[in-house]
């Protein structure tokens, strides 16, 4: 097997990919990982990121199969159901005050694939509803948010003008809100900008059209996550999987991998894209992966994404980036 075709991370435990398959596959393949999964584990005794996809797992192949386990994974679909269209009741008020200011917002992450991507909001939890608005809207934004009761949590809050920038709120019930902008921090930024907002989708919510995240878009945001942060639901993976199969024609996959070389998330979409080929059969492009490995990856991406460094040469490099950023802090500090 070629070198490209395989992943450094994440490294899933068997368990979790049996349970993927049988999630996002068709036919027999879902079905064999299911009877797989079910020869080692059992639905009452499951871990949570497991949990997390029952109800993917219902709607998907379950409902159709039958079986002791359909009354337990019906009820997390329904809970799911439930849970988000109290949450999608929240976001519409939230989204029309914010229009009444001028403000225009673009749902991304949890809701812009729970609402606009699978085949209904049973599928899987929303964890947190997520909008995106223009630099000149971001503090505009978070003060009218505030307005609203929602409490900003400045721990889990960063910025700056140029850069990737999240407030992120706590609400009533519990509820989770970000406002996000600069949400790729390519020069120029107007021009990056405009290219997200273009690229962004309509999406119906309750009867009402809101503008979501293009598929593009959200895979890159989705891979960079994955490689960034930690303790992450299982079903981010299957996230991808669905947003892959929204890119239809050459066109898109070209866009992709330029627009992963220009947002310097190089590293983070081949070690995905690699991941879901290797243990989810996706199919992909024969050109893309080599292609993703011939670009030249910035020292940005090295220290940010050093999981993904997926060769000893890359690795090495990277260790050694980190190693002298405190040193380069301190000579700037002095200078």
């Amino acid at each position: 097997m070629k070198s490209w075709t395989r992943s450094v991370y994440p490294r899933l435990p068997i368990e979790h990919i049996w349970l993927l398959g049988a999630s996002t596959s068709a036919g027999s393949a879902a079905v064999a990982a299911w009877e797989r999964w079910q020869e080692h584990c059992q639905v009452e005794t499951a871990d949570l990121p497991s949990q997390a996809m029952f109800g993917m797992l219902y709607a998907r192949l379950i409902a159709g199969l039958g079986g002791p386990e359909s009354t337990v994974l019906k009820g997390v679909y329904k809970r799911n159901w439930y849970a988000n269209q109290l949450l999608l009741a929240i976001l519409m008020p939230l989204l029309d005050r914010l229009a009444a200011s001028g403000i225009r917002a673009i749902v991304l992450n949890d809701v812009s694939l729970v609402a606009g991507q699978y085949p209904d909001i049973g599928y899987r939890a929303i964890r947190c509803i997520d909008l995106l608005v223009s630099r000149v809207d971001w503090s505009n934004s978070v003060s009218l948010v505030s307005g609203e009761g929602w409490q900003e949590q400045r721990s889990k809050s960063f910025g700056s003008p140029g850069a990737l920038s999240v407030c992120s709120f706590s609400g009533p019930g519990g509820n989770s809100l970000r406002i996000w902008t600069n949400l790729f921090a390519a020069e120029p930024l107007e021009d990056t900008e405009a290219r997200t907002w273009h690229e962004a989708r309509s999406l119906e919510l309750n009867g009402q059209d809101v503008l979501s995240l293009g598929p593009v878009e959200q895979l890159l945001c989705l891979s960079a996550a994955v490689f960034r942060d930690t303790d992450l639901p299982l079903h981010l993976y299957a996230d991808a999987r669905v947003l892959l199969e929204l890119l239809t024609s050459t066109s898109d996959w070209v866009r992709l991998a330029w627009q992963a070389q220009r947002y310097e998330c190089i590293l983070p979409l081949r070690n995905l894209l690699a991941f879901l080929q290797e243990s989810l059969s996706v199919e992909l492009p024969s050109w893309v992966l080599p292609a993703l490995h011939k670009m030249a990856i910035s020292h940005c991406e090295l220290l940010q994404y050093h999981r993904a460094c997926d060769s000893l040469p890359l690795q090495f490099k990277s260790a050694c980036l980190r190693a002298l950023r405190p040193l380069r802090r301190g000579v700037t500090r002095d200078s």
